[in-house]
């Protein structure tokens, strides 16, 4: 049954029959897309904190 399907198409083989090119490894700094900045950490931070102070003050409003 698999030689019918590779004379099918020899394209649509399984993926583990498929040859792949290996890619050269580059080192994780090339690799980003994007430059990650130091101040990342905060701002996930201050947002995290933001967010739970203002589901406290809702909760004080409407439950206390």
């Amino acid at each position: 049954m698999s030689s019918q399907r590779e004379t099918e198409n020899p394209q649509r083989r399984e993926w583990s029959e498929r040859q792949t090119v290996h890619s050269p490894v580059l080192p994780a700094q090339k690799a980003r897309q994007g430059a990650t900045g130091q101040n990342v950490r905060y701002v996930l931070g201050f947002g995290v904190a933001a967010i739970v102070i203002a589901f406290f003050i809702i909760y004080l409003v409407y439950f206390a």
